[in-house]
């Protein structure tokens, strides 16, 4: 056993018998993360923790024990934080399993675990106003679709854009920022995707990984969901997930008299500034992070960029610009990389 494993199931271990809990008795590391954290599922006799190694310098862990706490408080299903040390960025969790929606969604089970998810949804969207949770401004919304052309195409393509192709996306720019300022701001889980949530046995939704929650966008969390890189979700089936969400929304303040296309609109914009932030994060964990895992996600990003940019006149250029040029230049490079 390493060192840092026997640490971790003694520091637990130490916590547990303080409290008059049941040791553990093994200790095995789980899914490798985008972050510096590192996940381990310590077990007993009878049950199981999950113990997490969160390096206080770069990750987040005050925040995250806090919104354990909010989140929880509020009748959102999140784990429980059960023991922390803040000095060495120890924490023992409640364990959600392993069943995540990313594996577990099928065509039988698609309704129900969808009407499940939309309800922890709609519990983070219905969350009342929170001063220690920050909220995403104009300026780092902004600063995230610019991720796209400083990672992804200038560095990983090395692509460099003449001018009229920095004014094409000047306008893509300021075309989803327009949108996105006039959405209802409601408490967003910023990552509500598949590999995020648990299929608990009692049936219900679990959600994971809520550290980077922030107040804004309301369609941020359907996207991320709704359009997840993991899953094969037809349009169809995107504007039937959209539709039962904001037919059940009318408690988090959405607007009921928006018609449908323009809520369409909306999400769609909504998936472009997060689609543009992916490509930008992704390239950035590879170059300068040397985490490459995520390289081959790469690919269905971009082409959500290019269908959904195709659907709409203004930002047909764009569409083809990526198709023709930037499409073939990724596929080239991942050749060279992967």
């Amino acid at each position: 056993m390493s060192v840092v494993k026997e640490g971790l199931l003694e520091w637990s271990n130490k916590k547990l018998r303080d409290s008059g809990r049941t040791e553990m008795t093994e200790i095995e590391p789980l899914r490798q993360e985008a972050s510096t954290r590192e996940y381990f599922r310590l077990k007993g006799k009878e049950n199981s923790h999950i113990g997490v190694l969160s390096p206080p310098k770069t990750e987040l862990n005050e925040q995250f024990i806090f919104l354990s706490k909010f989140l929880r408080k509020q009748g959102v299903t999140v784990p429980e934080v059960l023991y922390s040390d803040l000095t060495t960025g120890r924490m023992l969790l409640e364990d959600f399993g392993d069943d995540s929606y990313q594996f577990k969604l099928n065509k039988k089970n698609f309704h129900h675990l969808f009407s499940a998810a939309i309800d922890e949804m709609i519990g983070f969207h219905r969350c009342p106003p929170e001063s220690k949770i920050p909220t995403l401004g104009e300026k780092e919304i902004e600063n995230q679709m610019l991720l796209f052309e400083e990672w992804f195409l200038n560095t990983l393509l090395e692509e460099k854009l003449s001018s009229d192709e920095k004014k094409l996306f000047s306008n893509l720019y300021r075309e989803i920022l327009n949108d996105l300022k006039d959405q209802p701001k409601v408490l967003c889980h910023f990552d509500f995707e598949s590999r995020n949530l648990m299929v608990l046995p009692n049936g219900n939704a679990g959600v994971l990984d809520f550290q980077d929650a922030v107040f804004g966008p309301i369609f941020l969390d359907p996207v991320a969901l709704f359009k997840d890189l993991y899953l094969n979700i037809n349009d169809k089936e995107v504007g039937a997930l959209l539709g039962e969400y904001i037919s059940r929304s009318d408690e988090i303040g959405l607007d009921q008299e928006l018609e449908i296309e323009d809520a369409r609109r909306s999400f769609d914009l909504t998936g472009l500034q997060r689609q543009l932030r992916i490509l930008g994060t992704i390239s950035r964990l590879h170059l300068r992070d040397n985490k490459s895992f995520r390289l081959p996600d790469l690919h269905k990003t971009l082409n959500f960029v290019v269908e959904t940019c195709s659907k709409y006149e203004e930002l047909n250029e764009v569409s083809s610009y990526l198709k023709k040029k930037i499409v073939p230049l990724l596929t080239q490079t991942l050749k060279k990389i992967l």
